[in-house]
């Protein structure tokens, strides 16, 4: 069953395309459920176009407690919420905004969206297997690696490190003089955009292309968790920061892999003489099987180094050269 809670039951009924009335699988509701009265398998929505913003943080609050770690998200038909990033923090698994209501919803597209206990346990457990097989090491917790600034790092010393790479999808690059200054100008933004978004996770900006970004994140969960929280936030502001930030004419996304390893240091533009299997696997990860909307985190990638809570925003996606590795659930806009 869906629900859906609503300050205006009458007006959210009317105001959602795809909601028939007279349909079973949905039920709209005046407040958040009291403990007992709703399945754990269930869905609970909270509409927040009736809500104030000083009286939202409140209103999700009470949701939470409601629902005790199981299903629950948000419709946003207004497109009232400045960073949709900061739901999926707070423990959300869904979030329908205004492009997407407008387009009517139906009972297949909440479906999509439900996590299915079962198949996530099954899936662990396949994982879990294959990882024995290939004689990797489970998660556990982190040892933090030496690091103390990277202008103290002299060229040569090989460290652990955090990798993270990024790539754009969506942009383009002509051959003209008028269109390659455009580019520039992006990849210049781009970069600045960032930069500025992993500030926080004192992550460097090691390795640039036209194509891709390799960043360094300093060997400390903290740090780790920081680029985690950052790259989710740009997957999910992706369409604002192409349109608004980049200039682009056409929707963009990010396609972000993290992976953990030891790589001989050198200075950023001097790195040519590099050789390291972690950053050829990074490369190889970002470019051959992470995918757009996603960030991709392999199995070396300890569990306490990514946000408590967001562990389980994270599914089983196989194994890619000899390593386990999760793809963050997409993002539906």
């Amino acid at each position: 069953m869906i629900y859906i809670i609503s300050s205006r039951i009458s007006h959210t009924k009317n105001s959602i395309p795809g909601l028939d009335k007279k349909a079973a699988w949905f039920e709209i509701i005046p407040q958040a459920p009291k403990g007992g009265t709703i399945n754990g398998d269930d869905q609970v929505y909270l509409d927040i176009s009736g809500i104030a913003q000083e009286d939202l943080k409140s209103a999700i609050g009470k949701l939470k407690k409601s629902r005790a770690g199981s299903f629950w998200g948000i419709i946003d038909p207004k497109g009232a919420a400045t960073d949709p990033a900061l739901f999926f923090f707070e423990g959300a698994s869904d979030y329908i905004g205004p492009g997407l209501v407008k387009s009517g919803l139906s009972k297949k597209r909440f479906n999509l969206a439900l996590p299915r206990t079962q198949e996530r346990k099954t899936a662990g457990a396949a994982v879990e297997a294959d990882d024995e097989t290939a004689g990797k090491r489970k998660n556990h917790k982190f040892q933090a690696g030496k690091f103390e600034g990277w202008k103290t790092i002299r060229a040569g010393t090989s460290l652990p490190f955090f990798f993270l790479y990024v790539s754009l999808s969506g942009k383009s690059r002509s051959v003209s003089p008028a269109r390659e200054n455009a580019f520039i100008a992006m990849k210049n933004r781009l970069r600045e955009i960032l930069q500025s978004s992993l500030r926080e996770a004192d992550a460097l900006l090691w390795m640039d292309t036209d194509d891709d970004s390799l960043f360094l994140i300093p060997p400390k969960a903290a740090n780790c968790r920081a680029a985690v929280e950052a790259s989710l936030k740009m997957i999910l502001n992706s369409r604002l920061i192409g349109l608004e930030k980049l200039d682009l004419p056409a929707p963009v996304n990010f396609t972000f892999a993290l992976h953990y390893g030891k790589t001989s240091f050198a200075a950023p533009g001097k790195t040519g003489a590099v050789i390291s299997e972690a950053v050829n696997y990074i490369f190889h990860l970002g470019a051959k099987k992470a995918e757009a909307g996603r960030l991709t985190v392999s199995a070396e990638v300890p569990e306490d180094a990514v946000p408590e809570g967001l562990f389980d925003l994270f599914s089983p996606a196989g194994i890619f050269e000899g390593i386990p590795i999760r793809h963050s659930k997409r993002f539906i806009y």
